[in-house]
């Protein structure tokens, strides 16, 4: 694998750690992932913002506010599933072929459903499968990460900088399709 795919898989490790449950170093998985993220101007630019927050706040009131925003009434679903498909039913059909495309690869969601964007997130890092790579980001993480982002309004939540990172990463990310191979 080279350079580029590697430091994607990285951005995408990083980004589902920030997007779990906040443990350890936050403020410092946020600042590789914008070492990361290098020249890709408002995802790091946003992530600053997020960077910072997270380094002058203690475990606690990081895990109060990713819980207000997250999971007790959310301001902000953190579920793909849920966020291109509201309906109950169609999420169900989505989660059902998200379970079939995770279990081609042998993956399993580690803490939550497996719509959850950080481990939407995981998966992407590890799958082997390109075209399924590149179906889930371009069809499921980008459009639910921009409707993420507009779920925020003029609040100063500081989750609203971690989303807008994430939307303005998968944007160009599930743009860029890999070079079909010449066949014989």
């Amino acid at each position: 694998m080279g350079a580029p795919a590697t430091t994607e898989r990285a951005i995408l490790s990083d980004l589902a750690e920030l997007f779990s449950y906040p443990r350890g170093d936050v403020a410092g998985i946020a600042r590789h992932c914008i070492a990361l993220l290098g020249s890709r101007g408002a995802a790091a630019s946003a992530l600053r913002g997020f960077a910072d927050w997270a380094g002058n706040v203690d475990a606690g009131e990081m895990e109060e506010v990713y819980s207000a925003t997250f999971d007790l009434e959310p301001i902000c679903a953190p579920y793909v599933g849920w966020q291109i498909c509201p309906d109950p039913e169609r999420r169900n059909l989505f989660l059902t072929a998200l379970s079939d495309v995770y279990s081609r690869e042998g993956f399993r969601p580690r803490e939550e459903l497996g719509d959850h964007v950080a481990e939407v997130l995981r998966f992407l890092a590890v799958a082997r499968d390109e075209e399924a790579r590149r179906t889930l980001l371009h069809e499921g993480l980008a459009p639910a990460a921009r409707r993420m982002a507009s779920s925020f309004d003029a609040r100063s939540n500081p989750y609203r900088w971690l989303v807008a990172a994430l939307a303005a990463w998968a944007a160009p990310a599930a743009a860029q399709r890999p070079v079909q191979e010449a066949r014989p």
